[in-house]
Formats: structure tokens, sequence, C-alpha cells
């Protein structure tokens, strides 16, 4: 090829030293241009891998994600309760997404979301703390009537006037109460008996802390050995009522014994909570 091309520029009359010239040139040309090419190449190829090594990370993430998120899904809708006898409260909190439900666990290891408001809220038609018709503790509409129930039967077969005090609460509402006792008695005497927002059964509209005048119509122990914190106790569950938290509990619940705060969890749930001795957790946890 190269000996030709010599030919016809000789034939083109063109000197001897000018074609060697010529030749030189189109050689180092054909060279530079091949080596350009491989050179492109390899870029290209370079290129290709780190797109490749790219994708192939953006790949790997995106089914970490996504097992991540089969995996939150799979804890809110199986709702493991994992009861244990000493918990670690708030930590590992698992959101509530069953907030309608009679039978909905709400503890300081379930948290309600800060928009939830029950949407069948009424008033219970039972005497308030100040022995007038109730005017301002709702409850959810099931729990008020067997709330109402309850309150009758106390008065008609033992002759006891129970008297509502505190239903349904908003999480605004238990901000207020719970930085109060936080700055009237510190962080950790106020989770002994006071739930912190999201945490509390009161915005379920399924629990009510009930008092008597043997106690001058406040929320303490001693109601729990008063007649009527008695006849509570062992008459709540006829009327679908546990009582929450359970003297003894206190490591399980979180809480100290609070006698005078029932919940409503349906008669059949809270039967079998009462002649077994256990807490709500337990209950659930053998469900599960």
């Amino acid at each position: 090829m190269k000996c030709m091309y010599k030919r016809k520029l000789v034939k083109l009359g063109i000197p001897l030293g000018v074609v060697g010239i010529i030749l030189s040139m189109s050689l180092t040309q054909n060279m530079t241009t091949s080596a350009l090419k491989q050179e492109e190449t390899k870029e290209k190829e370079i290129y290709v891998a780190k797109a490749d090594e790219v994708t192939n990370t953006v790949n790997d993430n995106q089914r970490d994600e996504e097992k991540t998120e089969q995996k939150q899904e799979q804890v809110e809708e199986k709702h493991p309760i994992n009861y244990v006898s000493k918990p670690t409260f708030y930590q590992n909190v698992i959101a509530v997404s069953n907030p309608d439900s009679m039978l909905v666990l709400v503890n300081k290891n379930y948290a309600l979301n800060e928009d939830y408001e029950p949407s069948d809220l009424v008033l219970p038609n039972v005497l308030s703390t100040d022995y007038n018709q109730n005017q301002n503790i709702y409850l959810r509409k099931e729990a008020a009537i067997h709330l109402e129930q309850l309150f009758y039967a106390a008065q008609n077969e033992a002759g006891l006037t129970l008297l509502a005090r505190s239903g349904y609460r908003s999480y605004q509402t238990q901000i207020s109460l719970y930085d109060r006792y936080v700055s009237q008695n510190g962080t950790e005497k106020a989770d002994t008996f006071s739930a912190r927002a999201g945490h509390s059964e009161h915005q379920t509209g399924l629990a009510m802390d009930v008092t008597a005048d043997s106690v001058n119509r406040q929320l303490v122990t001693d109601f729990g050995i008063t007649p009527e914190g008695i006849w509570l106790k062992e008459n709540a569950h006829r009327f679908g009522y546990i009582i929450r938290y359970l003297e003894g509990r206190e490591d399980e619940t979180g809480y100290q014994y609070e006698p005078w705060h029932i919940r409503y969890v349906g008669v059949e749930a809270a039967t079998e909570i009462y002649e077994n001795n256990w807490i709500l957790e337990q209950y659930l946890n053998k469900k599960s």
C-alpha cells in the first residue's frame, strides 16, 4: 500500500525528498488517529462499566428500601405484642394502625396519630363530679352505652353512686396535661401516672376515670378499697370494662395502680381478662 502510494507521487513529478516527508506525515496521522480511537474506546468501556456499577448500586438500594418498607408495613398490620413482664418503654414505638378497634392497644410503645379523634363521640348519660348530668365528658358511642349500664347497675344493685371524671382527651390536651405534671413532678415521676401525648388511652374515647364521694371525688389509689372501687373491680367486666392498670403490674404497664381508670374492650374480652387476672397486653398476645 505504501509503495504504490510512493510510485504515484513520483509519477506526479514530486521530488523523492518531498515524497518521503508526505509519507512520514501520513503514517504519523494514521498512528495518531488509531491511538485516539483506542483511547476513546477505553474511555467508553470505563464509562459503561461505571454506569453499570451505579445502576446496580441504585437497584440494590431500591431493593433494600422496598424490603424495609415491607417490613414496616408488616409490623403495622400484624401489630405483634411481644408481651414481656418488664418491657422497655417509649423505645421502638409502633404507630397504631387500627385506632377504631374496640381492642386497640395504646400504651408506652404503641402510639396514636396526633390527628386521631373518634368519629362517634357522644355524651354518656351519667353523673359527673358536680353531681349534675354529664355535659362535657365524651366517650365513643358503644363505650358510652355500656358505661350508662354500669353506673345504673352500681346504683340499682348495690346502692353505690359512681361519678364520671375524665373521658376522651385530644392529643393537644394530653400535651398540656403531661407537661404540667412534668413541671410539677419531673419526667420520671410524671411517667408513672401520666401518658405522653399519643400514648394515652383517653385519646381512644374508650377510657373513663371514675370516682366517688368516698374519696372526695378525687382520683386516688384508696378508691380501690372503697365499696365503690371494690364493686367496680368485681363487676366492670360484665359491662365490657376492665381495670386497666392493676395493682402489682406496674413493671408491665408502666403505670402506677389506678383503680379508677377503666377501659372498654367489649364484654367477651373483658370477662376473659378479668377471670385470668390479665392485663390487656396479655390478652392481645394470647389472641395474636
